[in-house]
């Protein structure tokens, strides 16, 4: 099992006992409006985790600040041919959510061989898909994704992508003083 400690920011897999944490923040309004999902159950929940815990191909990972506090979900999944989806992003705080994007991306060139790594945000939420821009991603296109298993609700989605080329060329000495900051 992987785990990645940056400055203000670690990065632990999911695990069951996470499921409680998990539900609150990805029912919680102000996050899942911006969600390609529906509402989910705490059952819902712990057997997401259960399936997806020993996935091949795929890497979901609790967010904690210093002190060792849920602050939120990341993942990298669907990795096939040296490219893998970015995405199950939701960090409450600011500075915790910059860094672990960074961890998030730089564990995928440096450790696992990648590519390249893209992601697909809600167009209505801008904030997060301008946050991917300045860490290094570019726009690929728009499109439509569909919300939830089969509900038939779609909304647009920004795709972004980041090559490791991009993500070594790119300059986060910015980015790492703010991270240190705070």
């Amino acid at each position: 099992m992987i785990s990645i400690k940056g400055i203000k920011t670690s990065l632990v897999p999911i695990e069951e006992s996470d499921a409680e944490a998990m539900i609150r923040l990805r029912n919680d309004p102000a996050y899942n409006r911006f969600l390609f999902q529906s509402t989910l159950t705490m059952e819902d929940q712990r057997n997401w985790i259960s399936k997806n815990k020993n996935r091949e191909g795929a890497y979901n990972f609790k967010v904690l600040d210093l002190n060792g506090e849920f602050k939120g979900t990341i993942s990298i999944y669907n990795i096939e041919n040296k490219a893998g989806e970015f995405g199950r992003y939701i960090v409450t705080n600011p500075v915790n959510a910059i860094e672990s994007e960074y961890l998030l991306v730089k564990l995928c060139f440096e450790q696992l061989g990648m590519e390249k790594v893209y992601c697909q945000t809600n167009i209505a939420n801008r904030s997060v898909w301008s946050q991917h821009l300045k860490l290094g991603f570019k726009t690929v296109e728009e499109k439509e994704v569909i919300v939830g298993s089969g509900e038939g609700v779609t909304v647009i989605a920004v795709v972004q992508e980041i090559t490791k080329n991009d993500f070594e060329q790119f300059d986060y000495s910015k980015i790492m003083r703010l991270i240190q900051h705070f």
